[in-house]
């Protein structure tokens, strides 16, 4: 693509943002529930306070003053109080110029603050991105965007499956959802050739054998040392519900590593269309020996980021590191260890797929 093209699509794309930002800054009419927009905000209160583990933080009270900007009320000005913690671990501290949520009590009727209103953030972020990728890589790029898109529709319809079925198929949905998103985001990027039918053989094969191993394991071991009942809130059946994350978990990392090997196996052959299936098997082997490593890291990086705050927490209030390890990392590392087996076993899988379905040379 051309920079003149790249150009003018970046422009559009900036002009499409621009419009989407004001668009959902203007757009509280579509809303039922009350929005204000802030017009002043004054301190009142300054408290500050420590726990019994030294933990110190401040109580703030605020004097809110906003406009409303939709419902029968619109155009009426308001007075709410509002308290937050500095720390904002469950608060808001808000400012002038913020658009913000009420609440009305059903049997007072009177208004509370809610929370902020972030559609024109989400929504700016979201233009932002998908004008780079159009940028970047405008044919690929259109492609993820629709794979995006249709992965995102197809995961909304099997969770509404899911709760109309009662959670009692949750696995064989997710299982069944799995092979969809790996056919249709292989086949959108790919197309319909060689290189899809290994990526997509390889990344199923490597996806379910990891998770059978890991079911194995866990019911060899009788899950000891695994709390199930820390996941984030205590969905039951927790054992399946983990399974379920687990298996997508697996499929993004594999998806990736199959799709770099196949490619890179891909190009070998046109560049040496002597080779053998042997040394195409061995290529592979030494392609994902370099992207094991990266990839674990790159999950494990994941979840110690996601982990990080609730560790600060159990450590601030005067738990063991050992205790404040078991109730935080172990379904996050467990995860990790389970994606690793997936990311390890589609090494030697994609690069015998390569070997026998790419076209070359028998020796």
């Amino acid at each position: 693509m051309t920079t003149k093209k790249r150009l003018w699509i970046g422009l559009i794309g900036l002009l499409i943002c621009i419009l989407g930002l004001l668009g959902t800054r203007n757009d509280a009419s579509l809303y039922q529930q009350p929005i204000i927009q802030i017009t002043q905000v004054k301190t009142t209160d300054k408290t500050k306070s420590i726990d019994d583990y030294q933990n110190q933080d401040t109580d703030v009270t605020q004097q809110v003053t906003g406009t409303f900007l939709n419902t029968t009320a619109k155009g009426r000005s308001i007075q709410l109080q509002n308290r937050y913690t500095v720390s904002q671990a469950s608060s808001f501290r808000y400012y002038r110029g913020q658009q913000v949520y009420l609440h009305q009590d059903t049997t007072s009727h009177r208004y509370t603050l809610s929370e902020p209103k972030r559609d024109t953030v989400v929504v700016g972020v979201v233009l932002g991105t998908l004008t780079l990728l159009l940028v970047v890589m405008f044919n690929r790029g259109l492609k993820t965007i629709l794979s995006i898109g249709l992965n995102l529709l197809l995961f909304i319809v099997a969770i509404r499956l899911d709760v109309a079925l009662g959670g009692r198929w949750l696995l064989p949905l997710m299982g069944s959802l799995a092979i969809l998103l790996t056919a249709l985001t292989l086949v959108l990027i790919l197309g319909p050739n060689r290189q899809f039918l290994v990526s997509f053989l390889a990344t199923i094969s490597a996806t379910f054998l990891a998770l059978l191993i890991s079911v194995v394991i866990l019911k060899i071991t009788n899950d000891q040392g695994i709390h199930y009942e820390t996941m984030a809130y205590e969905l039951q059946p927790y054992k399946t519900v983990f399974l379920a994350e687990v298996l997508l978990g697996i499929l993004g990392a594999v998806m990736d590593e199959t799709t770099d090997i196949s490619s890179s196996l891909q190009q070998l052959v046109l560049e040496q269309p002597t080779v053998t299936p042997n040394q195409l098997f061995k290529s592979g082997l030494a392609i994902g020996r370099e992207i094991i490593g990266p990839l674990v890291n790159v999950l494990f990086f994941i979840v110690m980021a996601e982990a990080f705050p609730i560790m600060l927490l159990y450590l601030r209030n005067g738990n063991t590191i050992a205790y404040t390890l078991s109730r935080t990392m172990t379904i996050g590392f467990t995860q990790t260890v389970i994606s690793a087996i997936g990311i390890t076993l589609a090494v030697p899988v994609t690069s015998f797929l390569a070997s026998r379905l790419v076209g070359v040379k028998t020796a």
